[in-house]
């Protein structure tokens, strides 16, 4: 096996087997009884043209139809064994699939910020599908496959060395070659396997990223040059494929070849030995049936080998996500926070990204009272949405302490830190559903009426009574049917819901109109009453009303005050606002 398929590895690779031990040794046992009847179909057939028909006499019609109906039976006992492993065999993979989907998606809701800001959805997206189902093919085919070849051929070999040791011999002579052929062919075309899907990925997660913005890309008429780009990827995924393919048909055909091998040996050296008289004339026809026989588990074991080259480059790229340990980790043993209050102290803080070595925020110390309304300002990459992002825990501060109610953030569980702190984004992500549904995420349990209750509060129910169907209007992909107002708002109305303490709104009127703004802001100032409010803003009438203002300047708190006592100051916050920054 490749170094790659370590032994961790292949131990996570059999514990999925383990909740379906019983479907899969029933596939195993059909898939042995059809071997079994494999293998004893020639011995049957060389019974009745060696000896019945070969000294036919008294009673050979009768040992003739007796051995005939023994065919069909076997026959017959072989089909139906065929239809039963393949069944089980594909429910037990389906069963399988379906687990390491759900695990897989958990673990993908489990990773940080960072993990999704450098992979794209269609990345992610190519192992949950892609992957997953070669994995599955190779799951509920290999064990059985290699099963009936091992059967097959460690049958053939006994039986036809009862039958000739010299001929069995030599005709076998060629399988050590065919193990480092096989060998060989292994690391070359996982090597490519394993380039080919990062180079689907790739490809899908550039199609998945322009199709996205297709607004954009069709409003700068851009199409011709990203289905250039997309092109590029495209052949250089085919040219992939196709030496893949190359690789493939080289060792497959070679591999392929070795039952017509097989005859031609028995051919050859059999009459051989008839010629000398060590051989019967009946004796050749059978192994002449067991060299033919011999071609089914060739097919089985290519099979086997492709569906494992596949399988198992599926299978690393697999454990490469499940392996990734998230960067924010849930505590082993989690404090309470029965009633948080919404008191935040940044104690010696500093912060830098996994990409990079230098500090977006360095040596941070502040504290923010319950129930009071800051602002945080400071030019555009200085560090803003940073500091609201180790409140929530998106990211871990690299050194010092965030502090809700004294408790560090890192001794919470992620849970309950979640839902104590809320946030209104300039980009408010609307799921496809109803407007009922989206409203409901601020809290599952919530009632009919409080969803109602919440869209009065956010401004937002006369809109939703206008439509057809109300609160069960569709809203569409991300919210298309819906305003960027109206998409606002519909996410304070969760939050009116989901009842957060600690409430950060990370510039979320900036992109808005000045009506819009308008109606948005009423609906904020409903929603901040008796929470600790964090205002992240570029206008200056968003932030001036705030009880303190903290100025962000060289990765530090530069600055901290009221509007007036900051103007007063003269100093940062009064520069940003004379070159327009806060407008």
């Amino acid at each position: 096996m490749a170094s790659q398929f370590t032994k961790p590895r292949l131990k996570k690779f059999l514990s999925y087997y383990r909740p379906h031990r019983r479907i899969f040794l029933a596939d195993l046992f059909f898939a042995l009884l059809s071997a079994g009847c494999t293998l004893l179909i020639p011995l049957v057939s060389g019974y009745m043209t060696g000896t019945v028909l070969a000294q036919w006499g008294a009673g050979a019609a009768q040992k003739l139809l007796a051995a005939a109906l023994l065919l069909a039976a076997l026959a017959a006992v072989k089909v139906a064994s065929n239809v039963v492993y393949a069944y089980f065999g594909h429910a037990m993979g389906a069963k399988m699939e379906q687990t390491m989907r759900e695990e897989l998606f958990r673990h993908y809701e489990s990773l940080s910020f960072g993990f999704h800001a450098r992979n794209g959805t269609g990345r992610l997206m190519t192992v949950l599908s892609n992957d997953l189902s070669n994995m599955t093919e190779l799951f509920h085919h290999g064990p059985e496959d290699l099963l009936m070849t091992a059967v097959k051929f460690a049958g053939a070999f006994a039986i036809m060395l009862r039958l000739h040791v010299p001929l069995t011999l030599l005709v076998f002579a060629a399988l050590p070659f065919l193990g480092l052929t096989t060998l060989h062919a292994d690391r070359r075309m996982e090597a490519r396997q394993l380039e080919n899907r990062r180079q689907l990925s790739d490809m899908n997660e550039y199609a998945e990223d322009t199709l996205s913005g297709i607004r954009t890309v069709i409003a700068f008429g851009k199409e011709d040059a990203h289905a250039a780009r997309f092109a590029q990827k495209n052949r250089r995924y085919t040219a992939g494929k196709c030496l893949y393919y190359k690789l493939e048909a080289e060792f497959y055909e070679t591999l392929r070849a070795y039952p017509q091998l097989l005859t031609t040996l028995v051919v050859i050296f059999g009459s051989l030995f008839i010629t000398g008289g060590s051989l019967s004339a009946a004796t050749l026809v059978t192994f002449l049936l067991y060299a033919g026989t011999l071609s089914e588990p060739i097919n089985t074991l290519l099979n086997f080998l492709n569906l494992f080259e596949q399988g198992k480059a599926s299978f690393i790229r697999f454990m490469e996500m499940i392996e990734l340990r998230p960067a924010v980790a849930e505590p082993e043993h989690p404090a309470a926070l029965p009633h948080p209050k919404g008191d935040i102290c940044f104690e010696h803080v500093s912060f830098h990204y996994e990409d990079s070595d230098e500090n977006v925020l360095e040596d941070v110390s502040f504290c923010i009272g319950s129930g009071q309304t800051v602002a945080f300002a400071g030019s555009s990459g200085i560090g803003k949405t940073t500091v609201v992002s180790l409140i929530a825990r998106f990211y871990d501060a690299c050194s010092g302490r965030v502090l809700i109610d004294g408790a560090d953030i890192r001794t919470l569980s992620l849970r309950t830190l979640r839902q104590t702190v809320g946030i209104v984004q300039q980009e408010v992500y609307i799921f496809n559903g109803t407007i009922r549904e989206n409203i409901r995420y601020g809290r599952e349990d919530a009632t009919d009426a409080e969803i109602v209750e919440a869209a009065k509060l956010a401004g937002l129910h006369g809109f939703i009574t206008s439509l057809a169907h109300g609160y069960d209007s569709l809203v569409g992909t991300k919210g298309i049917m819906l305003s960027g107002g109206q998409r606002q708002r519909l996410s304070i109305a969760r939050l009116f819901l989901k009842d957060p303490k600690i409430l950060i709104l990370d510039e979320a009127t900036s992109a808005l109109d000045y009506e819009s703004e308008a109606v948005v802001q009423r609906s904020i100032e409903r929603l901040k009453k008796d929470r600790t409010t964090i205002l992240i803003a570029h206008r200056l009438s968003t932030v001036r009303s705030a009880d303190k203002i903290f100025v962000l300047a060289d990765r530090r708190i530069a600055e901290a005050g009221t509007h007036e006592a900051l103007l007063r100051r003269d100093g940062v916050y009064a520069r940003l606002c004379r070159l327009g920054h806060l407008q």
